[in-house]
C-alpha cells in the first residue's frame, strides 16, 4: 500500500509540472465592452495604451467621438456603434458639421477617429456621425463586414489634420464595405487634405469601387478624391469634379484558395485541422489526452511496482 501512494504522488506532482504547459485561455488579453463607458475606458481611457484588443458583446450608443491613440484591435463582433450625441447647432443632424459646446471639437465628429496609430477594425457598423471612420495618420486596416451608412458627410476619411506630418493609411483585407446612404455628396472613401503626390502614396485602393473623381472643394487647396461603391452615386462632371480612373483605386483581385479534386480522408488530419482552426476546443482535447496518458502511465508504474 505504501509503494502504491508513493508511485501516485509521483504521478501527481508529474502532473502539476506538466499543467502549466496547457494554454487554456484562447482569447487571453481580450476585453469586452457593453456599454459607452467601459468601450471609452478600453479605448480611450488612463489605461487604455494596455488594452490590445477590445471586443462589442452589444450595440453601443455614444455621446461623443471615439478616439484611438494607441495600437488595437477593436472587433464589432457584428455589433454598431451609434452617435447619438448633438451637433454644432444643439441639434441631431448629422449634416451640420461639428459638435456641441460638451466635446468641442476642431474638426467634425466622427463616430471613430484613428490618430497616428496602427488600428484594425473588424465586422462593425459606424453610424451616425458626419463621419462613419477616420484615419487621421493612422494605419488603420479594415477586415470583415464594415457597414459605414447613416453619416452626414461621408463613410471613411483619410487625412492628416493638423500638426500631423504622417501619411495616413487604410488597407482592406477582404472587406465587404457598406455604405446605405452613399450619394454624390456623401462619398464611401474620401481624402481631405492631400495633395496629389501623397494621394499616389496613401493605400486608398478598394476592389468595390466602381467611380472615382477629384474634387475641387476649395480654390487654392488640393482637391480631394471621392471613391464611391456605385457608379450612379458619382457626381456630373463639371467645373469643380473630375473623374478619375476608378482602375487606379483598385489592388489586384484575391484568388480565393482551390480546394483539392480527390481530398484524403484521414481521421489524423481532421483532428490537426480542428486543432488550428478551434484553438479552444484543441486545449480541451490536449489536457484531456494528456491527463489520460498521464493517468495510464501513472496506472501501470504502479501495477508494476506492486507486483515485484
Amino acid at each position: 500500500m505504501k509503494k502504491f501512494m508513493k508511485v501516485a504522488a509521483m504521478a501527481m506532482v508529474g502532473l502539476f509540472m506538466f499543467l502549466p504547459m496547457v494554454n487554456v485561455h484562447a482569447e487571453e488579453g481580450v476585453v469586452e465592452v457593453s456599454t459607452m463607458q467601459e468601450l471609452y475606458d478600453a479605448v480611450d481611457g488612463d489605461e487604455a495604451a494596455d488594452v490590445k484588443s477590445v471586443k462589442l458583446m452589444n450595440d453601443i450608443e455614444i455621446d461623443h467621438k471615439i478616439n484611438v491613440t494607441t495600437d488595437k484591435v477593436i472587433d464589432g463582433n457584428g455589433h454598431k456603434i451609434t452617435f447619438v450625441g448633438e451637433f454644432s447647432d444643439g441639434g441631431y443632424d448629422n449634416t451640420v458639421w461639428g459638435s456641441n459646446d460638451s466635446y468641442p471639437y476642431d474638426q467634425g465628429v466622427y463616430v471613430i477617429q484613428v490618430y497616428q496609430a496602427n488600428v484594425t477594425i473588424k465586422n462593425i457598423a459606424l453610424t451616425g456621425g458626419n463621419v462613419g471612420l477616420s484615419s487621421n495618420g493612422g494605419n488603420l486596416t479594415l477586415e470583415g463586414n464594415i457597414d459605414v451608412s447613416g453619416n452626414g458627410y461621408g463613410g471613411i476619411e483619410l487625412t492628416k489634420g493638423q500638426n500631423v506630418e504622417v501619411l495616413p493609411s487604410l488597407t482592406l483585407n477582404n472587406v465587404t464595405l457598406k455604405n446605405d446612404n452613399e450619394s454624390s455628396t456623401v462619398p464611401t472613401v474620401y481624402t481631405d487634405g492631400l495633395t496629389a503626390e501623397e494621394v499616389e502614396q496613401v493605400n486608398v485602393e478598394y476592389n468595390g469601387v466602381k467611380a472615382a473623381v477629384s474634387y475641387a472643394k476649395e480654390e487654392g487647396k488640393p482637391a480631394q478624391v471621392l471613391l464611391y461603391l456605385n457608379e450612379s452615386s458619382m457626381p456630373e462632371e463639371n467645373e469643380k469634379y473630375t473623374a478619375l480612373n476608378a482602375e487606379d483605386f483598385q489592388p489586384e483581385a484575391i484568388e480565393e484558395p482551390t480546394e483539392p479534386t480527390d481530398p484524403v480522408e484521414d481521421e489524423t488530419q481532421d483532428r490537426v485541422e480542428d486543432a488550428t482552426e478551434n484553438p479552444e476546443t484543441s486545449d480541451g482535447i490536449l489536457l484531456f489526452a494528456s491527463l489520460a496518458v498521464i493517468g495510464l502511465a501513472g496506472t501501470a508504474l504502479a501495477y508494476r511496482r506492486l507486483h515485484n
